[in-house]
C-alpha cells in the first residue's frame, strides 16, 4: 500500500500548480472543518469557490481512506470531476454546489457520462436537497448521492477506518 501512496503523491506532484495550491488549501480546511456545527459548514461549502469545493470532495475521500485521481484540467473535465477508487473499480465524482433541491438533469447528464465511460456507478456529491426525480434517476444508472448528513460524515473525518465503513455501510457500495 505504501507504494501505492508513493504513486498517488508523484501524480500528485505532477498537477498544475493551481490545482496544487487547492489541495494545500483543501487540507487547510479540512483541519479545522471537523469541529464545524452541519450549519456552518453547508455555508460555507454554497459560499466556496466550485473548484475548492472539488477539491475538498477529493481530498475529503482520500483522508477516509479512498485512492483518489484528480484530473489535470477543471474546465473541459467531460463532467467527471475526479475518480474514487471503490470496491476495486474506479467510481467517477461529480460534485455541486447548491442552495435548493438539486435539478434532475444534472443527474441525468451524470449518468450519460458514466454511460459514455462505461464505469458501472458513479457517485454524486452536492450541498442541496435532494428530491424524489433526482433520486429515482439516480438510483436507476448506479449512481450514489452523497449529500446532507453522508457528506458531513465524509468531510468532518478523522479516523479513515471508521469514515469508510461509515460511508459504505450508508450507501449503494458496500456489501
Amino acid at each position: 500500500m505504501g507504494l501505492l501512496r508513493l504513486f498517488d503523491a508523484w501524480r500528485e506532484w505532477r498537477l498544475p500548480r493551481s490545482h496544487r495550491r487547492r489541495i494545500r488549501a483543501a487540507r487547510r480546511v479540512l483541519t479545522r472543518i471537523h469541529s464545524w456545527d452541519a450549519a456552518r459548514i453547508f455555508g460555507y461549502l454554497r459560499k466556496v469557490d466550485p473548484l475548492m469545493f472539488e477539491e475538498l470532495i477529493l481530498e475529503s475521500f482520500s483522508r477516509s481512506g479512498f485512492r483518489v485521481r484528480r484530473n489535470r484540467r477543471y474546465s473541459g473535465d467531460g463532467g467527471i470531476d475526479g475518480q474514487v477508487r471503490l470496491n476495486g473499480a474506479w467510481a467517477p465524482v461529480q460534485c455541486k454546489r447548491y442552495s435548493a433541491h438539486i435539478n434532475p438533469a444534472h443527474v441525468a447528464d451524470f449518468t450519460a457520462v458514466l454511460r459514455r465511460c462505461r464505469a458501472p456507478a458513479g457517485l454524486f456529491v452536492h450541498t442541496g436537497r435532494t428530491g424524489p426525480a433526482s433520486r429515482a434517476g439516480a438510483a436507476r444508472a448506479g449512481v450514489t448521492i452523497i449529500s446532507g448528513r453522508r457528506l458531513i460524515v465524509l468531510l468532518q473525518a478523522r479516523d479513515p477506518d471508521e469514515s469508510a465503513r461509515q460511508l459504505l455501510r450508508s450507501s449503494d457500495w458496500g456489501s
